[in-house]
């Protein structure tokens, strides 16, 4: 019950992407009760409509058709169905943002633990290079060895890799939130 069916359609340098989902249950979550529009997608929908949208340029996008049974949707519940879309992720930005200033905070902290790091091991340079025949100083300077190297491939990390993922991310949310969104029964 997970396949959803996918097409992409190009006019005019705009990209517009259909998605063909089996059943309702696939799109809205069936354990939320709350009436459309404030009811919440399912997280395999969330995922598998953001996911799409990542391998495209987020400019081009310029819509999305949302394809459900006939008849599994009364025509009042398929008029709110783009609402509920837009509003769901206009709700996970919020959470999302939320992540991103945690995130910030977190790369700020390894920076400073990057830096603090590599200034102990200018200090132990500096006052030990003479003395590597020593076992315990060598061990020592393996041990602040791995130690930068730890922490300089972290921050590394956090901000090549995950800080750009998580922007993304965030692009994709902020365009689902407010993007042209069709809704038509097959």
């Amino acid at each position: 019950m997970r396949e959803v069916g996918v097409t992409r359609m190009e006019r005019d340098e705009a990209v517009e992407i259909a998605f063909r989902f089996k059943a309702t249950e696939q799109l809205l979550d069936p354990d939320d009760r709350s009436p459309l529009p404030t009811q919440e997608l399912t997280e395999f929908a969330e995922e598998f409509i953001a996911g799409r949208l990542e391998g495209y340029n987020i400019k081009r996008i310029a819509g999305i058709t949302v394809g459900l049974p006939r008849d599994s949707l009364s025509p009042e519940e398929a008029a709110l169905l783009p609402e509920t879309i837009r509003r769901h992720f206009s709700f996970r930005l919020r959470d999302l943002d939320d992540d991103i200033r945690v995130s910030r905070r977190e790369g700020r902290i390894s920076v400073l633990l990057a830096g603090i790091n590599a200034a102990i091991a200018i200090v132990f340079v500096a006052f030990f290079s003479g003395s590597l025949d020593s076992l315990i100083i060598f061990l020592l300077g393996g041990l602040i060895t791995i130690l930068n190297w730890v922490t300089v491939w972290h921050t590394y990390e956090y901000f090549v890799y995950d800080y750009r993922s998580e922007m993304r991310k965030r692009r994709i949310y902020r365009k689902l939130a407010g993007i042209d969104i069709r809704v038509e029964g097959w």
